[in-house]
């Protein structure tokens, strides 16, 4: 039960760094999925953002506008593979 309790937190706070660090990124991120035009993401669009990528899904209906936060939204996506996967491992020790 303690693997649990601290995959959750360890989830979730994977999920309020990348929330702060989109935010602090967020004229790099667009709602426009044609990128004419920029339509830029509320903090609610952003929170969505960190939590479907942490969670699996992918990137919602917020897309990255530059390499910077493509990379970013990378690494977010690689450390969700690799927390699952070890617990995944601990949970068939």
């Amino acid at each position: 039960m303690k693997y649990v309790i601290k995959g959750v937190c360890y989830n979730l706070a994977l999920i309020i760094i990348f929330f702060t660090i989109y935010t602090l990124l967020k004229k790099d991120l667009t709602l426009d999925s044609s990128y004419t035009k920029y339509i830029p993401p509320n903090v609610t669009d952003i929170f969505f953002l960190s939590t479907t990528i942490q969670s699996g899904v992918g990137y919602s209906l917020v897309y990255p506008m530059t390499h910077r936060t493509k990379i970013i939204m990378t690494v977010q996506q690689l450390l969700m593979i690799t927390s699952n996967l070890m617990l995944l491992y601990l949970f068939t020790l």
